[in-house]
């Protein structure tokens, strides 16, 4: 299953930027902190790279909130992208992992022509990578920008250094938590947005927050935090739902192992040492935190309810008061992870996903006499199907159905859209087709108008516009638009007769 997993992953053409800048000096803008100045590009864009939306994370300030930035003299440039924070090399974040450093809190900020005066919508990117990996790295260089929006993408703690607890961690904590730092960094940047963000001709009030995988995950944290309250007017969450968080206490085991494994004590010493333990040397201890390769794979992309970054006494996030009420477009790809599962993995997943259900939603996939049905054209394995509806599509129609019972707009859609020159469907697959433009030549039926729907609803709080099918909201009949290879199709009750079997838990 390892295989499929490591599908979380940001699209290697998303990292352009990892040089400077094009030549041509940017007008300088202050922000928190100073000044700093980017460069102008050719299509009178400006583009600035690495600006600091909170202090260095280091020493004592390794597993702690992100704190404000240090002021600086004279103009700072931004011209160079930052770099990825840190993480293990897995292959498919090579590059990444060799830039990496502790040092990367910082965001990069893309702002088209414009007319003075005018305020522009914000787009707010979360990479995704299971929490572990990745980067923000060319996603401010994305053609989306020339649509009208602003364009922010951040750098944030993964992995270990942005989600380790610990009680050493809670005790030192004024609001007795641990974890969920990287969390933190997301909300620090999202305020960096509201308090600078209008310098660069942006609005603060119409910021939404996207993301995928990971990324939208955290999204769905983001929603039910009270510290982000406020901090953006809508979201997309692209193959990110999320289901029950892990108990602080949970996670503060996790972290004891650490301790344990680097042969330090569990309290305020222990601690002092961890965090003059070169990361190198705690990085290579992460695979021992966890009991299997698969939980290492999950090991940092539960949200843990600490008592202040998401609230304890929350079992299922879609069901509880409390979630922010925004305007969103949800979804998922028709197949997020191509798996051929035996029987018994088959079997097993269903009963902890349907509970007593199990039995009939196996039959409903074709597991008949103890066998597995031939893979269907569309849809996949059984093993593909029963991974996508409890991953992704089961939990994202919960959020959309809890969204809409409390009266907010949801465009639901399922992306069924290989991306150029890949040989089958996966998780990841949209993000070409969001962040790319569309090729002359190229029209709606080989090339889906995700960029278009999106950049409309970052503008609008509708996806809708001229010349693009209407995709209703779910309100209106329980619609959803499914981006196919021959171009938008809406549906209706995306799998509802297998969703609405999910016994999730109580």
């Amino acid at each position: 299953m390892l295989q499929f997993w490591r599908r979380i992953a940001p699209l290697a053409w998303i990292a352009l930027a990892l040089g400077s800048a094009r030549p041509g000096q940017a007008a300088d803008v202050r922000v928190t902190g100073g000044i700093v100045r980017g460069a102008d590009q050719a299509d009178g864009s400006s583009l600035f790279l690495g600006i600091p939306y909170a202090a260095p994370p280091l020493g004592a300030l390794r597993w702690a909130p992100p704190a404000p930035v240090a002021p600086w003299q004279g103009v700072r440039p931004a011209t160079v992208a930052p770099s990825p924070c840190l993480q293990s090399d897995e292959g498919w974040n090579a590059k990444d992992a060799a830039r990496g450093s502790e040092d990367c809190l910082y965001l990069s900020v893309h702002t088209p022509r414009h007319d003075p005066g005018v305020r522009l919508p914000v787009l707010f990117w979360i990479h995704g990578g299971s929490n572990r990996a990745g980067s923000g790295s060319g996603t401010a260089l994305s053609p989306i920008y020339s649509r009208g929006v602003i364009v922010v993408a951040i750098e944030y703690r993964l992995g270990l250094f942005g989600f380790l607890a610990a009680p050493a961690l809670r005790a030192e904590s004024a609001h007795g938590s641990s974890g969920n730092y990287a969390l933190l960094d997301q909300i620090a940047a999202l305020t960096w947005v509201r308090n600078n963000i209008a310098a660069f001709g942006g609005d603060p009030a119409r910021v939404t927050v996207a993301g995928q995988s990971a990324g939208g995950t955290d999204i769905g944290i983001l929603l039910r935090s009270p510290l982000a309250r406020g901090l953006f007017a809508q979201a997309i969450q692209e193959s990110g739902a999320l289901g029950a968080p892990r108990s602080a206490a949970a996670n503060e085991r996790i972290g004891t192992r650490l301790f344990q494994l680097m042969a330090v004590s569990p309290d305020a010493a222990g601690l002092a040492r961890l965090r003059d333990i070169p990361a190198a040397q705690l990085l290579e201890r992460v695979p021992n935190l966890a009991n299997s390769e698969y939980e290492r794979q999950l090991l940092w992309g539960d949200a843990t309810a600490d008592g202040w970054v998401l609230p304890v006494g929350v079992n299922n996030l879609y069901r509880s008061d409390g979630q922010a009420r925004v305007p969103m477009i949800v979804g998922n790809v028709l197949r997020e992870f191509p798996a051929d599962l035996p029987l018994d993995a088959v079997e097993s997943l269903a009963r902890t996903t349907f509970g007593s259900n199990a039995a009939h939603v196996l039959d409903m996939y074709g597991v008949r006499d103890g066998k597995l049905p031939a893979d269907d054209p569309l849809l996949g394995s059984v093993g593909t199907q029963l991974l996508t509806d409890m991953i992704f599509r089961c939990p994202t129609n919960r959020l959309a159905a809890w969204q809409v019972a409390a009266g907010q707009k949801v465009w639901r859609y399922e992306f069924g859209v290989r991306e150029p020159g890949s040989p089958a469907l996966a998780h990841n697959a949209e993000l070409h087709y969001v962040f790319d433009m569309r090729p002359p030549g190229k029209n709606n039926g080989d090339w889906p108008p995700v960029q278009e729907y999106w950049a409309n609803f970052i503008k609008t709080g509708d996806p809708n516009g001229p010349g693009l099918p209407r995709w209703p909201d779910l309100a209106h009949g329980k619609a959803y638009m499914s981006f196919t290879p021959e171009g938008p199709r809406l549906g209706t009750d995306l799998r509802g007769s297998i969703c609405r079997l999910v016994q999730p838990p109580a």
